[in-house]
């Protein structure tokens, strides 16, 4: 029997690129598929996701690996990439690089000499102060261009959002401000030149920055980007499938008194007589070690609570309400820790942490399954 089991629902990713054209129709749509899909499987959620108009992952080997696997759309790398070598390769495998320093742009001007030419974007920080050229960068670079004489190569301006998860937030405006005033001179002469500023928070509730592509990520997966900042939405309140379901089975059960403490530290104590189930699945699957006790799972379409630590193997959980139920509890009855019936969202709450993390953690030993 298989413990602990990560299945991926790959018509629940088709549904959420579906809702995501719904959101924005007059946008070309770059589905963002780095950090091995967000924990889902590069290679399965690419082709699943093949009505995209691009891809876009965050370093160069994992554009390899999906070439190597035989897939030919459009890739921005969005780190970019910083020795000739790397603009080689770039330029062997049709990938676009995103050039957010000058240090990128000025090896890219050492490939361009040797009479290469390479497509690319160009990323400009607007607020977020993490990736991206300065305007006074953005500004030289172009000046660089037009001395030169260089045909304007590169096929798109990008930015990001630093608080696109808090809708209303008047930094949004002004960083969609801030972009437009460096877009516009440009346009004029070069309507060919993309534009992207918008990520999954935006693309639900800020149209204004639909512009000509969106850069869906963690909305593909089912899962709400506005989780931080709303307590208690889901991906399902926006009208998307959950894609990966986190399932488990009881391996023991035990009849508790009162007062008996439950795990290291025994930082948990009964209430009264009850049993606990223990469940196959810890913190060496990339179940979250700081879940609370009071995280829920699911088990016979009940939510019961987890008790107790999270150990490297197992957890325990209350089973409390599915006795009341007068529901048979039997050695290898599946637990959902998250997915179908149990949104990632309240996982994540009581973990402290957000649902990407709980996604991108999920360990080697986890058999993953593909419907």
């Amino acid at each position: 029997m298989t413990l602990v089991k990560a299945s991926i629902n790959c018509q629940a990713l088709t549904h959420n690129l579906a809702r995501v054209k719904q959101l924005a129709p007059q946008s070309q749509v770059i589905s963002v598929i780095k950090a091995n899909a967000y924990g889902h499987g590069l290679l399965a959620v690419a082709q699943a996701l093949n009505e995209s108009d691009f891809f876009a992952v965050a370093r160069l080997d994992e554009a390899c690996y999906l070439r190597d696997q035989g897939i030919q759309k459009d890739i921005l790398l969005l780190e970019g990439v910083y020795s000739l070598n790397d603009y080689h390769r770039c330029k062997q495998l049709q990938l676009t690089p995103v050039i957010h320093c000058l240090e990128q742009f000025h090896c890219l001007q050492d490939y361009h000499t040797q009479n290469n030419q390479l497509n690319y974007w160009l990323k400009c920080d607007t607020g977020m102060h993490r990736l991206g050229l300065s305007t006074d960068e953005f500004i030289y670079i172009i000046d660089c261009l037009q001395k030169n004489k260089t045909k304007f190569m590169f096929n798109g301006l990008m930015s990001h959002f630093s608080c696109a998860d808090e809708i209303g937030n008047p930094i949004n405006t002004k960083q969609l401000l801030q972009f437009e005033r460096l877009y516009e001179p440009l346009i004029k002469n070069n309507p060919s030149i993309k534009k992207s500023m918008a990520n999954s928070a935006a693309i639900l509730s800020f149209p204004e920055s639909h512009l000509d592509c969106i850069r869906p990520g963690v909305m593909l997966y089912g899962v709400s980007p506005f989780e931080s900042s709303i307590e208690g939405r889901t991906g399902l309140d926006e009208q998307l499938l959950p894609v990966m379901t986190l399932s488990s089975h009881i391996i023991a059960t035990k009849k508790l008194k009162k007062g008996d403490c439950i795990g290291y530290g025994a930082s948990w104590c009964c209430p009264h007589d009850m049993t606990i189930g223990i469940v196959a699945i810890g913190y060496g699957d990339g179940y979250p070690r700081h879940a609370k006790s009071g995280t829920p799972v699911l088990i016979h379409n009940i939510e019961v609570p987890l008790v107790g630590r999270v150990s490297m193997d197992m957890i325990s959980i209350d089973l409390t309400l599915v006795e009341k139920k007068s529901i048979p509890i039997n050695i290898g009855d599946q637990v959902i820790l998250w997915g179908e019936g149990l949104p990632i969202e309240k996982v994540s709450q009581q973990s402290d942490t957000i649902a990407y993390e709980l996604l991108c953690q999920i360990t080697q030993r986890v058999s993953f399954h593909y419907d």
